[in-house]
């Protein structure tokens, strides 16, 4: 074994074949329910690529990689062949899959990517606490700039450096190429009262004030 400096997992000597510097890591316990002690995750550079606290459950599964600076930790986690690389920091329940790639000083914190999705640059595919809006980003859609909450990026769309899309709305915004789309959130069509009913029988008369006029 290559590295056993923390009770979370270890980096085996099983080396990635076109990269023979990344290294398999291995569970040396269980680890959130999903990871049994002594499952083979995905590769890694170094111990500083997942976290190895105690209690976050950040993993790398299948043939996903995590290199250079990249840093994936609290819950986050990379599968299928995804990479995360250059100083990438993908945080906070981040998920990427199928063959996405976050590189350079992309942040992810609470996004999802799968398909050939790219993060790139300064790029920041940020989750919104307020409204709870995830941004996903699929299919072979570019983001150099800001992606923050309930937005979905696909087909062929590139976010530029520097533009901001932002989405504080409970409504669902969809950018797919040049195309722009919105869709309602439930129940946003139907109106509701502003106060609840109030039975008759309960009812007061409001108490006069003042001079009548």
């Amino acid at each position: 074994m290559r590295t056993i400096s923390n009770q979370k997992y270890e980096i085996t000597d099983m080396a990635h074949e076109e990269y023979p510097f990344l290294h398999r890591i291995r569970a040396l316990r269980d680890i959130c329910g999903e990871i049994r002690a002594g499952d083979i995750g995905g590769f890694v550079e170094g111990e500083s690529n997942l976290s190895a606290e105690p209690g976050d459950c950040a993993w790398i599964f299948d043939d996903a990689i995590a290199a250079g600076d990249a840093y994936v930790d609290r819950d986050a986690c990379l599968r299928g062949d995804a990479i995360a690389c250059g100083s990438a920091y993908v945080s906070k329940g981040s998920v990427m899959s199928g063959h996405s790639r976050a590189e350079d000083n992309a942040y992810l914190r609470g996004a999802s990517m799968t398909g050939k999705a790219l993060a790139s640059g300064n790029a920041q595919i940020i989750h919104d606490p307020h409204t709870m809006g995830t941004p996903i980003l699929s299919g072979n859609c570019k983001v150099y700039g800001t992606v923050q909450g309930d937005i979905r990026i696909t087909g062929s769309a590139v976010i530029l450096p520097c533009e901001e899309v932002r989405n504080d709305t409970r409504d669902t915004f969809v950018l797919s190429g040049k195309s722009r789309s919105v869709i309602r959130g439930i129940g946003r069509e139907t109106l509701q009262p502003l106060q609840k009913e109030v039975s008759p029988m309960k009812t007061k008369t409001p108490k006069k004030r003042g001079v009548e006029r």
